[in-house]
């Protein structure tokens, strides 16, 4: 039997649009109003919400929901048509003038990545030395000699004691929390299918008061704005 491109285009093309989903994310919910902030675009809906801490505590460390906002998100294609999904399509507006893009996984593991001790170059080490020797021999003048005698001297080397102890392992291991964070982290690429997944937004230094978080999609001139609710 002759199978055509066009055939094999028709089986391969909708395994790819849903192996972007399957790889990586978070169960899409059955709609994008099943999540409390959603609106509609000309190409897709989106539906979007605030993770609790707790359920955050089960994936990730502390220091992560510290530093990040992490915000889970759900894209709709709407009427079978493809949506090419990018974090970077997504702006998190703190307060009035504050816009921060998506991080990525490996920014978050970089918390732990910078504060990972090594093992540095401590030069040559001058040790001083004394000690006492004994001898004996012959002394064609006194005969047979032997005796008692001390010395001093100094000695230099490059190579460490074998007891240093190594430094501590840090508390975790970045590339645990990076995998991590790729794991959950909104599908990007070409997509017919629904996908959702967190996207990681960095918390500034100094806390907005009152400050409103405001989710903007922009995508092919279309924006659409899905305000939080303030908790």
């Amino acid at each position: 039997m002759r199978v055509t491109a066009a055939a094999c285009f028709a089986v391969i093309g909708p395994l790819a649009s849903l192996a972007i989903g399957g790889d990586s994310g978070l169960p899409p919910r059955p709609s994008s109003t099943d999540y409390p902030v959603n609106k509609t675009s000309k190409a897709a809906a989106i539906g979007a919400l605030l993770p609790p801490s707790d359920q955050l505590k089960k994936i990730f460390p502390d220091e992560i929901s510290k530093k990040y906002i992490i915000v889970e998100v759900a894209i709709y294609p709407q009427d079978g048509a493809a949506v090419d999904v990018a974090s970077l399509d997504f702006a998190l507006k703190l307060g009035s003038d504050d816009v921060r893009y998506p991080s990525t996984p490996q920014d978050l593991a970089s918390l732990w990545k910078e504060n990972q001790p090594s093992f540095p170059n401590r030069g040559t080490e001058v040790h001083g030395e004394t000690g006492v020797t004994y001898s004996s021999g012959n002394d064609p003048v006194n005969g047979r000699t032997r005796g008692w005698s001390t010395y001093e001297g100094v000695s230099a080397s490059n190579q460490h004691p074998a007891t240093d102890a190594p430094p501590p392992p840090p508390a975790y291991d970045p590339y645990v929390v990076e995998a991590r964070a790729k794991e959950k982290a909104l599908p990007e690429g070409e997509t017919a299918s629904a996908v959702a997944g967190y996207l990681y937004f960095h918390r500034p230094a100094k806390k907005h008061k009152n400050a409103t978080l405001e989710l903007r999609y922009s995508k092919d001139g279309d924006i659409i704005i899905l305000p939080f609710p303030p908790k």
